[in-house]
């Protein structure tokens, strides 16, 4: 499994954009392989003496936190996914997110412990 991270800045006003631009763009990434995505919408991010999310990304005022997981089987599989959905030009002007892309912050991870409750 590899899960890549999204941490964006959105604004507040911006909210049911927001979610229709994500249930868009998860189809598109679930026509390329990706398993699951999981998008969470922040409702408590305390300020940090030297960093915090919202320095992160510089959020501005009336902006949100939002982070999006993306669960894909491995991390070739979103390389080559990444390379076609380029090809195919994917996310073409129709789906623009509303948000500042440049601000985003992006990563790839593999697990390495996991907890559950059952």
């Amino acid at each position: 499994m590899y899960i890549v991270v999204m941490t964006i800045p959105v604004p507040h006003v911006q909210k049911d954009a927001y979610r229709q631009w994500t249930e868009k763009s998860a189809k598109i990434l679930r026509g390329y392989g990706c398993l699951r995505i999981e998008e969470v919408w922040g409702d408590w991010i305390p300020e940090g003496k030297l960093t915090d999310f919202n320095k992160a990304v510089q959020a501005k005022s009336g902006e949100n936190i939002a982070i999006q997981w993306q669960y894909w089987p491995s991390k070739e599989e979103l390389l080559e996914a990444e390379e076609q959905m380029k090809k195919d030009d994917a996310f073409t002007t129709d789906n623009e997110p509303p948000f500042e892309g440049k601000r985003l912050i992006a990563g790839g991870f593999t697990t390495f412990f996991s907890m559950s409750s059952s």
